[in-house]
């Protein structure tokens, strides 16, 4: 990051009601805490009135006020494409919310820079077959997580293949693999779960709040599961394509004699084996061996399966 841009982002911080500590405005701004006290040092030089609070951080000395800034034109695309992706997520009460963002942008904009805007807009789209109606229990699961508040699921396991009963306490709300995710605390398997809204098959709120779990993060939410190395040798004409659309849990790839080897680190099989028989005599698994002995007899029952129509 440019140092005038960095600088301009560390002053947009310290617009914050709360302190702002360091080594936060290094982490958002992708540099050391030493250049952060230096760029403080500097905008001090230059008459911004940066107050230092012990042990809490950074912050813009209480009345002081900076004049309103103007996005660039490459900023204002960016926001603007976001607030296109953002419109294919959310409820319909956060689309208006998000086509009225894009309008206070758009109407902050000067008119030299507008008219630049409009040319890369109309260049850079997002495409609205990214657009698609999002869950019908979005609504509620974000009252959930906002407020702390148990919900009852009836959902559809992709591991058992059954439908199950179950009360949880939602932490996080996540979009990803075109979904959203509900990360909670089941109380019938008694651990962190992750939910994908999809398989929800029903879902109440329930009138009882929980209280969180101060260890309840993503990252061990999802380390702690089992996970399983597969390695997968792909023929080098399959691996170009193999790289547009990897299985769940694809770790790395390793180069290998007539192609790559695809190794994969997941906590179920059933995920990897559609993508593992997509490719036909493409792939073939190296290890484990029951992992090689279950694609063999899937093999074969798809061999007799068509040997008998």
């Amino acid at each position: 990051m440019k140092q005038m841009d960095r600088r301009l982002l560390i002053l947009m911080r310290l617009r914050e009601e709360r302190p702002v500590r360091a080594a936060d405005l290094a982490d958002v701004c992708e540099c050391s805490v030493r250049t952060i006290y230096r760029d403080i040092d500097a905008l001090c030089e230059a008459g911004v009135p940066v107050a230092a609070m012990p042990g809490e951080g950074y912050r813009l000395v209480e009345g002081y006020h900076l004049p309103p800034i103007a996005f660039t034109a490459e900023e204002a695309v960016q926001l603007l494409l976001g607030s296109d992706i953002a419109l294919g997520l959310g409820t319909v009460g956060q689309r208006e919310a998000t086509l009225s963002a894009a309008a206070k942008v758009e109407a902050a904009l000067r008119p030299e820079t507008r008219e630049e805007v409009d040319r890369l807009r109309e260049r850079i789209r997002v495409s609205r077959w990214a657009q698609h109606e999002t869950t019908q229990w979005l609504p509620l699961l974000q009252q959930a997580v906002i407020n702390d508040r148990v919900l009852e699921l009836r959902y559809h396991s992709f591991g058992s293949d059954e439908l199950t009963q179950r009360q949880v306490e939602p932490h996080y709300l996540l979009h990803y693999g075109n979904d959203w995710h509900l990360v909670a605390y089941c109380r019938l398997r008694k651990e962190m779960r992750d939910f994908r809204a999809g398989r929800i098959r029903e879902a109440e709120l329930l009138d009882e709040c929980f209280e969180r779990m101060a260890d309840a993060d993503l990252e061990s939410t999802y380390q702690e599961r089992e996970h399983r190395e597969v390695r997968v040798w792909l023929e080098a004409s399959a691996v170009p394509w193999a790289r547009e659309a990897p299985a769940y849990g694809l770790r790395g790839e390793e180069q290998s004699e007539g192609g790559s080897v695809f190794v994969y680190d997941t906590p179920d099989l059933r995920r990897l084996l559609p993508w593992l028989l997509s490719w036909g005599a493409s792939a073939r698994v190296l290890s484990p061996e029951d992992v090689i002995d279950r694609v063999r007899k899937e093999a074969q029952a798809l061999a007799e399966a068509y040997g008998e129509a």
